[in-house]
């Protein structure tokens, strides 16, 4: 059975970069640009793993992670937190890693593939 993943990113250029990685590795990718969208279909989807970008337009990941921790259904699927400012690593969020961005692509994979699999 195919893998999911639910990504939060409100950059189109790395939402689509992220899709693009995770799909050649025959990851399914269902993608938000927004908190508000993502909080619209959470209850709609149940992906292997997290993806949540900290800082976004109209929220941010860590409330994201905490939301997604309080639920019994979401409880325990890996979730995954990335932001571009890695000095200053989020906290509050029972995620099990966090990734700087930028990226590197292979690295990026392997430690979402540790994750789902």
């Amino acid at each position: 059975m195919k893998k999911q993943v639910v990504v939060v990113e409100d950059n189109r250029s790395i939402r689509e970069l992220i899709e693009y990685i995770l799909e050649d590795h025959k990851i399914e990718v269902i993608s938000f640009g927004t908190a508000s969208n993502f909080r619209t279909s959470m209850n709609e989807v149940a992906p292997d793993l997290y993806l949540l970008d900290v800082m976004l337009p109209d929220g941010n990941g860590i409330d994201l992670c905490k939301e997604l921790r309080a639920e019994r259904a979401t409880r325990e699927t890996p979730i995954i937190v990335m932001s571009a400012h890695s000095d200053q690593l989020p906290t509050g969020c029972d995620a099990q890693d966090f990734i700087a961005k930028p990226f590197d692509i292979d690295n990026f994979v392997t430690r979402i593939e540790q994750q789902i699999n």
